[in-house]
Formats: C-alpha cells, structure tokens, sequence
C-alpha cells in the first residue's frame, strides 16, 4: 500500500526586464513535498539473551557461564542462518544491606555474560529460542525488523516513487496557475526506515515444561519525503 500526502506555499518574485545575475528565477516561487509511504513484513530477527551466575567463588561462577555459554553455542551451530555475537561480559560485586553495619557490604560475585543471535529463518525462531533458554540462558529482549538488504531496496524504489509523486504535484501546481511549464529550483529527501517491533522479556518468558513461544514477526512501515521549491512563468490573473 502507497501512501502520498503533500504541501505547498508560493513566493512571487519578480524583477522588472528579467531575473537579477545570481538572484531568484523570476516568476512564482512553489514550495511543495509528496511523501510516499509503504507497508512491508519484518523479515529478520534479533535475539537478546544473558548467561549470568551469582556466589562467592568466582572459579565456580566461571565455569558455570561458560558451560552455559557453550550449549547455547553448539545449540545455535546447528541452525541454519543464525549468526551468533558476544556483546559482553562482566563481572560485578553482589552487595546487600547490613542492618548491624547500616550500610551496604559485599556478599559475592554475579558472572555475566551478553549475546545476540540473528536469524532470517523466522519459522526455525521459536524452537531454538525455547532450546537456548531451557540450556540456561535468559532472554532479554527479541526485536523483529526489516533485514539492511531489504530495507535498501525499498528505499530506493520509494524514492524514485517520491520524485516522481513530486513531479506530478508540482504540474497540477502549474496547471493550476494556468502556467505551460515549470522548473525545479530545488529538490531534497528525506527518509524514515522501518521501526524494528520490540518483544520485553516478559512477553517472552516460559516456563520449563511450556511449549516454544508463538512469535508474530508483524510489519514495519517505511516512507520517503521529497521537498523542493518549483517556480511557473509569472501571470497576472483578473481579481474577481
């Protein structure tokens, strides 16, 4: 689905024995955009997922992470077209209030470590998905979204849509003017990509014994402006 929407505001300008070197056309100045709009469905997947430990022996925080660590990476090895990245891992104080001391004291280590797993095969999500959280890890958010090489498509179809959505607003103008003919003076774009649809982690949490989440990838809206200024022949038209 197309949508296109439009402004416009005129300038008059006109200088006796034609145009000034270096100043406006002479003529009637037409600011006006169309923007074109299209809807189209999320075809890419990221995952957000956590392995973290809390304890006192850091040896044992250690080798619990990165045990779960590495199911959930033989686990993803075996779907086709999953990319798997590390984005961190930290270690960091557990601290809890003493109310002999009256102040916060240290009572361990919490262990954790981030990922992110991306994928285009949306029907394969739900299975690996409910497989890396039963292995251990924690699911911090799930984000659908339109992949970069499709985006890139339809921004530069949309695009060549606007100009010409432009062109056709800009001769209605003149035709309205009861001009024969018009000239760009002006021309920009301006773009809006689709929003990736965003899924808490509480949407997505589950129990152990529960069936694998039923995902809805949904759509994303992309859409183009192009805004310019045109200037017609100048007329002089009866008042009435």
């Amino acid at each position: 689905m197309l949508l296109l929407t439009g402004w416009w505001a005129f300038a008059p300008v006109a200088a006796a024995g034609g145009a000034k070197p270096g100043g406006p056309p002479e003529g009637t100045h037409v600011s006006l955009s169309a923007t074109v709009e299209t809807s189209l469905p999320n075809d890419e997947v990221v995952v957000h997922f956590r392995v973290e430990a809390t304890g006192k022996d850091v040896a044992a925080l250690r080798a619990r992470v990165n045990r779960v660590s590495a199911l959930v990476r033989e686990r993803l090895a075996r779907e086709k077209g999953v990319t798997l990245q590390t984005l961190g891992r930290r270690l960091e104080p557990v601290r809890e209030y003493d109310s002999v001391r009256r102040r916060q004291v240290q009572v361990g280590w919490r262990l954790v470590q981030e990922g992110e797993a991306t994928s285009r095969l949306l029907d394969a999500v739900p299975a690996w998905l409910d497989a890396i959280e039963k292995a251990g890890a924690h699911l911090s958010g799930l984000n659908y979204r339109v992949s970069g090489e499709r985006r890139r498509r339809v921004m530069a179809r949309l695009e060549v849509q606007a100009v010409r959505a432009f062109r056709e607003r800009a001769a209605a103008m003149a035709r309205a003017l009861d001009a024969a003919s018009y000239r760009i003076v002006r021309l920009s774009t301006g773009s809006a990509a689709p929003v990736p649809v965003f899924r808490k982690a509480a949407v997505m949490a589950m129990e152990a014994a529960a069936p694998p989440p039923a995902l809805s990838p949904g759509q994303g809206r992309a859409s183009v402006t192009v805004s310019g200024e045109i200037v017609v022949p100048a007329r002089a038209f009866k008042a009435r």
